[in-house]
């Protein structure tokens, strides 16, 4: 692996029509890094406070922990989408197949290896698949976004990526640089203006995240319930 900013070490690096490598707000202006860096945020504190609550002296595992942890992403996602910092933000779809947007532009999010995406998660949902048909003529057509995220061996975020899936494979795996971001603060509504603070999370190689669900009996709610 070569030395250098954590956003220039990419798996799969395609070239745009002016020579330059491939980032997200390539492929749609909407999604820019510091969008995506806040909804990496928003699914590390979802993540955290699974951690906090995991308890094996009542029943917790590996399994009830990745459940939590999906589920309360899913929530920080959908308590910030509208709010002020997050207009850009909104729920597509709030049940089991969760899907979020970024100024319209569909996303959904998994645990694994970013590079490695799980069948469930690179199928469109109908949503996306109501946008390719409709689009055929835009460049961006037959492509699917998505935030691969890796947790630690206690289940805390340790890294996420944004992936741009063509034909069911990542041709772009950007790691989104959360070691440098700025805390995250959401305000909630009027009444509770002080917001919610995150510090940005420890960031490490992906590879030292374990990807076999056997461990966690599938592991996360991406792998156990809709392979997101």
């Amino acid at each position: 692996m070569t030395n250098g900013h954590p956003v220039d070490i990419l798996l799969k690096m395609p070239e745009s029509g002016e020579g330059t490598i491939m980032r997200p707000w390539d492929y749609h202006g909407e999604l820019t890094e510091e969008r995506l860096v806040k909804v990496a945020q928003l699914l590390a504190l979802g993540r955290g406070n699974a951690v906090d609550r995991f308890d094996p002296t009542i029943g917790d595992d590996n399994w009830t922990l990745g459940v939590c942890a999906y589920n309360y992403g899913c929530f920080q996602i959908a308590r910030a989408a509208g709010t002020l910092g997050f207009e850009w933000l909104g729920v597509i779809d709030p049940g089991k197949h969760f899907q979020f947007s970024i100024g319209g532009v569909p996303l959904r999010f998994w645990r694994g290896d970013p590079s490695e995406p799980t069948t469930k998660i690179s199928v469109a949902t109908p949503f996306e698949q109501l946008l390719l048909d409709l689009e055929p003529g835009v460049p961006t057509a037959g492509m699917l976004f998505r935030i691969g995220v890796t947790a630690d061996v206690d289940g805390a975020l340790l890294g996420a990526s944004f992936v741009a899936l063509r034909n069911d494979q990542p041709e772009v795996v950007w790691p989104l640089p959360l070691a440098e971001a700025q805390p995250l603060i959401v305000l909630l509504d009027d009444a509770r203006p002080e917001g919610l603070e995150l510090l940005p999370p420890s960031v490490g190689d992906h590879r030292n995240d374990d990807d076999d669900d056997d461990d966690e009996r599938d592991g996360d709610i991406g792998s156990s319930s809709d392979g997101a």
